[in-house]
């Protein structure tokens, strides 16, 4: 190791591995409650697109899919996969079927694990959605 560049490029690579970004179990929650109300403001579209509402169902999924490609939201990701894998939409297409399908079970996971988090603080009432971050910040004070 007497060449000074594998000493700048050992250092550089272990520092590299320590850039890992923690987050934080607030921000965690944060990013659950945002995929929870975005999958819940967007739900009428999946609906639409599978035809159980009234509407044009590929307006539905065009507004739908450009909502999710604007996220940044890492809990959405596999949200964005399944809606991906729609090539051409239609509305008895098994793809559109499984996206209805994974955002229905998402979402519900997505709110058992936003209640899970606050009763880990031991708070075990019903409480609306838009609320839990308030509830967090309260109990976690």
């Amino acid at each position: 190791m007497k060449n000074p560049i594998y000493i700048i490029l050992f250092l550089f690579s272990l520092h590299s591995c320590e850039l890992k970004k923690h987050i934080s179990e607030r921000e965690l929650l944060l990013k659950k409650i945002e995929a929870f109300n975005f999958l819940q403001d967007f739900h009428p579209q999946l609906h639409i697109m599978i035809g159980e509402e009234e509407g044009d169902g590929e307006t539905a999924y065009k507004t739908f899919l450009h909502a999710l490609l604007e996220t940044k939201n890492d809990e959405i990701i596999p949200v964005i996969n399944a809606a991906k894998r729609i090539k051409e939409y239609k509305k008895n297409k098994e793809e559109v079927k499984n996206l209805d399908y994974l955002v229905d079970y998402y979402q519900s996971g997505l709110s058992l694990q936003i209640e899970s988090i606050l009763r880990g603080y031991g708070y075990l009432k019903t409480f609306p959605s838009d609320s839990a971050l308030a509830i967090y910040d309260r109990i976690n004070w």
